[in-house]
């Protein structure tokens, strides 16, 4: 990956500026649009400092096998690929259902890096809970040289946005569906447990029946 080792965070956090920030290698908190939304990485994951990106549309960040940030590594690469997170801009989804028929029909362009449809091809979906997961073949721009060009996705809330993560696999790395699945999963409980829901936040309280 060539990443900077976490020797260098001081400096990546002072380019970063204020929108986006590394409380520490297994945690990034990104300021969109006004909100504060904390991604908290599957267990062995670390988030690439040299990622973090807050722009208009969005934020981004990418999450890779902590020893590839490692200054003197203590174990083998056991996740060879990479997660790249998105956080999006606006509020959130009333329905995953109508999303999924959107992203499988006229919305399919933002599954690529191409912005092409037509490279796009979705072969499975599925909804848990509040999460949508997609299975994604890409034939446009590849976002990484040399990653695969299908891989799984996922859309679900965290605090008011909506995040999208993709689980990538390097050519010639086996990640099956059940390892790609239980990364996303991860990402979800971890993100989700860290960002109060909208409800949370503003709790209503109700006045006790008279006895």
């Amino acid at each position: 990956m060539g990443s900077p080792p976490l020797r260098h965070l001081p400096l990546v956090l002072a380019l970063a500026g204020c929108a986006a920030t590394l409380p520490e290698p297994q945690t990034a908190s990104l300021r969109v649009e006004g909100e504060r939304i904390r991604i908290a990485t599957p267990d062995g994951l670390c988030v690439d400092p040299r990622s973090l990106d807050v722009t208009r549309e969005g934020g981004f960040l990418l999450l890779a096998d902590c020893v590839l940030f490692a200054e003197a590594p203590d174990r083998p690469i056991a996740f060879d690929g990479v997660m790249a997170v998105s956080v999006s801009t606006g509020g959130l989804p009333e329905d995953l259902g109508v999303l999924a028929e959107l992203l499988k029909g006229p919305g399919r362009a933002v599954l690529g890096r191409s912005n092409d449809p037509d490279a796009i091809s979705v072969l499975a979906t599925r909804i848990e809970d509040e999460a949508l997961f997609l299975k994604v073949r890409d034939a446009g721009a590849a976002m990484i040289p040399g990653a695969q060009r299908t891989g799984w996705r996922v859309f679900f809330p965290a605090g008011p946005r909506l995040v999208t993560a993709a689980v990538t696999g390097f050519e010639g790395a086996d990640i099956p569906d059940a390892r790609a699945l239980g990364l996303l999963r991860e990402l979800i409980a971890a993100t989700q447990a860290a960002n109060p829901s909208p409800a949370a936040a503003s709790p209503v309280t109700e006045d006790a029946a008279p006895g």
